[in-house]
């Protein structure tokens, strides 16, 4: 089966461009490449077969290999003067899960056939990422391979630590909501239905506010298992929302739209996007082409906007003219590219805009966090408040007619 290779090649003439090759697998792309007298700086697969491969792989009892590790373990060993292969070696010998300790033999074994390292890991479907193996074929280039290893783990360590903090900031906001649902949840469902069949038997006349409560209860204490089936579903089906969420990194386009929540996550995907971007330049790699391989880092409209940009970088329009148009360069970004295009010094450039980016978003969290904390604890009090008044009313009615 022939599949769509995205491959960054060198010309003979020395420039950088990408290009799309149709094979059965990424040696065929590259040997196809080799043959118009190319040079292959990175071969991967189109669309989501790598991403797909890599959920795979994760579900396969979660022997993944941890990237960043890898990557800084495997510059380390570099760098102390041991070959790729007996580094690779070393590194499966310390691996006490056989599938990841199989995974490294396997990538030794294609490098003993005479293949080069990223090809050699590009060889393993969905096991390393794309943007490992692109850094890789670069600095294969350059003879800097133990220093873009390191790079990429710091790079790796630097997100990780970003995700973390706005994972942190979530987590209370996140308990409060799951204890204030199961609250409501335990008032509508056990102490309502009760009180409800209660007052039913006064034959009283109600506030319409309270018969609709009362009307809820008789509907939960005369259909129980219905009901209670119909809030499992919705449980489930939550639960699954999020997991979605989670696996795909939050790149569902619902939750740009969520107040608050939305322009945090949308910061923190152009933040991801702008320090990859600059730590795949440093490595040699050309821009538009490095843009393309840190699409995945943002969400589904962005990722539009992202190829749009592109498109027009690669007809000859400046990079920050075409990232402003596109709205992922605010102004200052825009204006610190305009910079780094006349002192090309673009990937350094890069490398601030994510620290500027990345100080904005650790206030914009902090500031969600105190605006999105005392507010859902208003919503939660309002509610459970609401249900325990409704419940009362009817008692003060009758207690004002006993007298």
């Amino acid at each position: 089966m022939q599949t769509a290779f995205d491959l960054i090649v060198r010309t003979p003439l020395g420039g950088v461009r990408s290009l799309e090759v149709s094979a059965s697998d990424a040696v065929s792309a590259r040997a196809k490449a080799a043959q118009d007298g190319l040079q292959v700086l990175g071969c991967t697969p189109r669309g989501k077969a790598a991403v797909s491969a890599a959920r795979a792989f994760s579900r396969r009892g979660g022997q993944a290999l941890d990237i960043a590790t890898f990557s800084h373990e495997l510059a380390s060993l570099l760098a102390a003067g041991l070959s790729v292969m007996e580094a690779l070696r070393t590194l499966a010998t310390k691996e006490s899960v056989e599938a990841r300790r199989t995974m490294l033999l396997d990538v030794v074994r294609a490098i003993s056939e005479g293949q080069p390292l990223s090809a050699a890991l590009d060889s393993q479907p969905g096991r390393f990422p794309p943007l490992l193996v692109a850094t890789v074929s670069a600095s294969e280039q350059t003879g800097d391979l133990s220093t873009s290893l390191l790079r990429y783990a710091e790079h790796q360590q630097s997100i990780k630590a970003l995700r973390d903090k706005v994972t942190g900031a979530a987590i209370y906001p996140m308990l409060l909501l799951a204890v204030g649902c199961v609250v409501v949840l335990f008032l509508l469902g056990v102490v309502v239905p009760k009180f409800a069949v209660l007052i039913e038997s006064t034959h009283r006349e109600l506030p319409w506010t309270s018969q609709m409560l009362m009307s809820w209860g008789r509907l939960v204490a005369g259909h129980a298992g219905a009901v209670g089936a119909v809030v499992l579903a919705g449980a489930v089906t939550m639960f699954m929302v999020v997991r979605q969420a989670l696996r795909t990194g939050g790149q569902a386009r619902w939750i740009e739209a969520v107040p608050l929540i939305g322009p945090t996550v949308r910061k923190f995907r152009h933040t991801q996007l702008y320090r990859t971007t600059g730590m795949l330049v440093k490595g040699g790699i050309a821009a538009p082409r490095a843009l393309q391989l840190a699409a995945n880092l943002l969400g589904e409209d962005d990722r539009g906007r992202l190829a749009r940009a592109v498109t027009l970088v690669q007809e000859g329009r400046s990079l920050s003219s075409a990232l402003q148009d596109a709205q992922l360069a605010d102004p200052v970004a825009s204006s610190m590219l305009a910079v780094a295009e006349r002192t090309g010094a673009l990937a350094e450039i890069l490398e601030r805009i994510a620290s500027f980016h990345e100080g904005r978003l650790q206030r914009s969290v902090e500031l969600t966090s105190r605006l999105f904390e005392p507010l859902l604890m208003i919503v939660i009090g309002l509610v459970i408040g609401a249900i325990v008044v409704l419940m009362y009313l009817p008692i003060f009615d009758l207690a004002s007619s006993l007298q």
